[in-house]
């Protein structure tokens, strides 16, 4: 079972006789956000799922966020009382830190690797000092926002390795200006440094001895970005 499945069994569970449009319509009402965007997350776009929006679904339909991303079984209730200890999936700052979740997914610092349907799978957290951040010059658009990956591949290995952890935004989705960013071209899941350019945008590996490629035409509306790149959490042996 996947996310959607779960909204959808989060939906039909209130009102039975819904169909799958109808799903869709509640959600789309319950996230205040337009029906096409949520028809594209069953279409398999759920990396458009941003984090505003689970929470709106759980609190709108008595769950957590934690059940939407990886839960099984019934879903359980938001406010129930258990004895059950529950995480904070709403990471807001606490003592200047921000838990920051670790998603299954894989990028590619190489020719690229066909994007997972499942693109929101939070697997593991890391807690990190905000402190910490602004003093590395880290800017992000919301705290909420903040994700980390792992990219597998050698054509960024100039700025940071193959297995590394990178601390992504989410809340980017578009190059508006030059930087590492998460992007799917021709349904391939790419890490690589994007520059603007007139009427076009060009792929870099940090890596030379990979040649940039310029993305232009109609490649361009291929071009979907998931997010950018803030920082690699570089770990070497010593």
């Amino acid at each position: 079972m996947n996310i959607t499945d779960r909204i959808t069994q989060l939906v039909l569970a209130r009102k039975p006789d819904t169909g799958v449009r109808g799903v869709k319509r509640q959600i789309s009402n319950t996230c205040g956000i337009s029906y096409e965007a949520v028809r594209q997350w069953f279409a398999g776009d759920t990396g458009n799922i941003k984090n505003e929006n689970l929470l709106a679904i759980a609190e709108g339909f008595d769950t957590t966020v934690d059940w939407l991303l990886v839960g099984t079984g019934d879903p359980p209730k938001r406010h129930a009382t258990s004895n059950v200890l529950t995480g904070d999936f709403t990471r807001k700052p606490k003592d200047d830190e921000l838990i920051i979740p670790q998603y299954d997914v894989v990028g590619s610092m190489g020719p690229g690797k066909v994007a997972p349907k499942a693109y929101l799978e939070t697997v593991r957290n890391i807690t990190v000092r905000t402190e910490y951040l602004r003093e590395q010059g880290v800017a992000y658009s919301h705290y909420s926002n903040l994700a980390v990956i792992t990219g597998f591949g050698e054509s960024m290995g100039a700025t940071f390795a193959s297995g590394d952890p990178l601390i992504i935004d989410i809340g980017v989705n578009t190059v508006e200006v030059d930087g590492v960013y998460v992007f799917t071209l021709d349904d391939m899941l790419y890490i690589k440094r994007l520059q603007r350019l007139p009427k076009m945008i060009r792929m870099i590996s940090d890596n030379e001895t990979f040649p940039p490629f310029d993305i232009k035409g109609a490649d361009l509306e291929g071009l979907i970005i998931h997010a950018r790149v803030l920082m690699a959490w570089n770990a070497r042996k010593l």
